[in-house]
């Protein structure tokens, strides 16, 4: 039997479960880049969660399962009404989660939102080409890859590219 997902706005208490979940550095500089320092703190997080509250072009969403537990968090921002576009960002499963289809159904969900209840047209989002599991994730809810910038961001000894991928309502009509 399928899990079934639900997503609400994130509260400041999620930031508890993003913490647990991001506690390897590459992991969480796929998730943010360099917007947070390593390890994530409740005081990093509780900052994330207020600057968010105030945003008037972001909110932030937690994943539940079944039993209301939190499994997932992700992020939209710049929202530009007039070409009715959105960004997907800070998008994270609970690792012991993962390869349940928990992303694909998140971001489908964040999908939906987008479309069907914000009216958008067009969504955005980045990923690494050091995390080949999150763009087959993104690839299968519908996302095509629309710019590649080969040396993006720098981890270690390691450069990463990093993909913008876009969901244009309109092509999937």
């Amino acid at each position: 039997m399928k899990e079934i997902l639900r997503i609400r706005p994130c509260k400041k208490q999620d930031g508890d479960f993003v913490m647990k979940w991001l506690t390897d550095e590459k992991m969480m500089r796929m998730w943010c880049r360099e917007t947070f320092s390593f390890p994530l703190t409740k005081e990093q997080m509780n900052a994330h969660y207020e600057k968010l509250e105030q945003a008037e072009d972001s909110w932030g969403f937690t994943a539940l399962n079944q039993e209301g537990i939190p499994v997932g968090s992700f992020q939209m921002s710049r929202v530009n009404y007039q070409k009715s576009s959105v960004h997907l960002g800070y998008i994270v499963v609970d690792p012991a989660q993962r390869g349940k289809g928990l992303g694909y159904s998140m971001v489908s969900l964040a999908v939906r939102y987008g479309v069907d209840i914000l009216g958008m047209k067009r969504i955005t989002l980045n990923v690494f080409d050091s995390n080949p599991g999150a763009r087959r994730c993104y690839e299968k809810v519908g996302f095509i890859q629309e710019k590649i910038t080969k040396h993006d961001f720098s981890f270690g000894d390691e450069i990463w590219g990093c993909s913008l991928m876009v969901y244009a309502e309109n092509e999937k009509s």
